[in-house]
């Protein structure tokens, strides 16, 4: 009997017979669906318990759409069936309609929607998002642990939520402790309802399945578990990050842990027809970590400047992009707000003003996004007792209301109203005019290609004067310059002027002594 659907996912249930084998470790299902235009897309099928196998379809274009079912053992029920599907085209509020699949720009140096609208990576990390309780909250005026924080976030402009299947204890999908003997409704009933509420919000899901261990139990299992997640939520506006940390910190089994991720890498490519991105979050290191950054399965950088651990300079990224031109780069993890720092001077708690710094200068070296993290959130700690258990002591309803979040929603919301895919770091532009800020605090720049438009950051540790130093190489029309407030987005003219013959423009100091922002645009 045909389905019919909006170009949202559309799901086929399957019904296997009766057989000897393992539903999930021996029966492989591949479900071809060929549609208008002889476009062709192939899709995993996926065990959902006893004898019932799903398939998720997310149909690119309108029209009717036929499928045939295929399983190497011939399993009745799952081999050699057939049917239609037809996906509407009066359908304009799914997801492939209203935000689609991310791609990789043809520049190589950002992230984009499938119309080749540029996608600004905010995100928000929850590393242990299905801890975080669907039907109860200990926040006032909040129902859900989950969904009210989904809601907030998009309301503060995030686009991306990064998280990760399995964290460092249960609730897990396995009943014998290893990757064999796999529970299905670990995925019905606590993760699928989570993916559809991400997707339905708008939000891209960077989703990782598990932390850099993983990889040390059973090598085949975690490959087996990539196709089965693949197969499970390929439908979904999503980014696969492989897990946290692939490589990890031990010495004798980075080697293992670095081969181990690319095999899941390799199965995601070659089950996903949508083609999503692939990544991988990276270990802290310096330099930046480039194990895997000339393979073709990688489609950008997803880097952890860290939390302290080491010097965290912004031409890290810059030295990085120019060694590696053609993949973009997005900052995944630096100073968590609310978390206790590691520095070699000592631990402070994390604040907005740090957060903040850490965002705009990852976006000013060149890199496309940035993902936020808020202590008590990113580890999902329900209570006072939960949060003492590692890197600070907030609760996830105190850290879900830390400024910084608010503010790195202005940061986004800037940047887009600057077409910020057209900016290239351009620091020579500016001239300081304090030699202490030219040598230890230098603001970073960014400009198009005919400075038209120019982004000066300055961070708070800025030494203030009369001016902030001199701007060269301007276009010969007036400018205005604004200055941004990125603790409130507010935003003040400074003023109107036309650069000298020789294309410099004095500009003023900030307004204060905290970080600012100055915008020139030619008029």
């Amino acid at each position: 009997m045909p389905l019919t659907a909006g170009l949202g996912i559309i799901e086929v249930e399957l019904t296997s017979g009766p057989t000897a084998l393992d539903p999930y470790l021996e029966i492989d299902v591949t479900v071809e669906f060929r549609g208008p235009g002889d476009r062709v897309i192939t899709r995993p099928a996926f065990w959902d318990g006893g004898s019932t196998w799903r398939v998720r379809f997310a149909p690119p274009a309108p029209g009717e759409w036929r499928y045939i079912a295929t399983e190497a053992h011939s399993v009745e029920g799952l081999h050699a069936v057939t049917g239609t599907v037809t996906a509407r085209g009066d359908v304009g509020d799914t997801l492939n309609q209203r935000q689609g699949f991310l791609e990789i720009s043809s520049d190589g140096r950002h992230l984009c929607d499938s119309d080749g609208t540029p996608f600004f990576w905010l995100a928000d990390t929850h590393w242990r998002f299905a801890w975080e309780r669907w039907d109860e909250a200990n926040k006032s005026g909040w129902s859900s642990q989950f969904r009210d924080t989904v809601d907030l976030r998009v309301r503060q402009g995030f686009t991306v939520y990064q998280s990760n299947l399995m964290s460092w204890d249960p609730p897990h999908p396995w009943t014998d402790g290893d990757y064999s003997s796999m529970a299905p409704e670990y995925f019905r009933d606590i993760i699928d309802p989570r993916m559809a509420y991400i997707a339905e919000s708008g939000l891209v899901n960077a989703l990782g399945l598990a932390w850099h261990d993983a990889a040390d139990t059973d090598s085949d299992g975690l490959v087996r578990l990539a196709r089965y997640v693949v197969a499970r939520y390929g439908c979904h506006p999503i980014v696969w990050t492989l897990g946290g940390e692939v490589a990890g910190y031990e010495p004798d089994l980075r080697d293992h842990r670095i081969r181990v991720w690319r095999e899941v890498a390799l199965a995601i490519q070659a089950a996903d027809d949508y083609h999503h991105p692939i990544t991988a979050h990276l270990t802290t290191e310096r330099p930046l970590a480039s194990y895997y950054q000339d393979e073709d399965w990688l489609s950008f950088t997803l880097n952890q400047l860290g939390h302290g651990d080491l010097d965290m300079r912004a031409h890290h990224w810059a030295d990085h992009l120019a060694a590696h031109p053609g993949r973009p780069m997005v900052e995944g993890e630096a100073f968590y707000e609310g978390l206790r720092s590691v520095e070699y001077t000592g631990r402070r708690v994390v604040t907005d003003v740090m957060v903040r710094q850490v965002a705009y200068r990852a976006i000013q070296s060149g890199c496309c996004g940035y993902s936020y993290g808020a202590q008590g959130c990113w580890n999902g700690a329900w209570d006072d007792a939960e949060a003492q258990m590692m890197w600070g002591e907030l609760p996830w309803y105190e850290g879900v209301d830390l400024a910084g979040a608010g503010q790195l929603g202005y940061l986004r919301r800037l940047y887009e109203s600057l077409n910020w895919w057209e900016l290239r770091p351009a620091h020579d532009l500016l001239l300081p005019s304090s030699s202490i800020n030219s040598t230890f605090f230098p603001p970073l720049v960014t400009a198009d290609e005919e400075r038209r438009t120019i982004l000066v950051y300055f961070a708070e540790a800025h030494r203030w004067g009369a001016n902030a130093g001199t701007l060269r190489g301007l276009q010969s029309t007036a400018y205005r310059l604004e200055w941004f407030d990125p603790r409130t987005a507010g935003r003040s003219i400074v003023l109107d002027a036309t650069p000298e013959a020789d294309g410099t423009l004095i500009i003023p100091g900030p307004p204060g002594g905290d970080d600012w922002i100055l915008i020139a645009r030619a008029r």
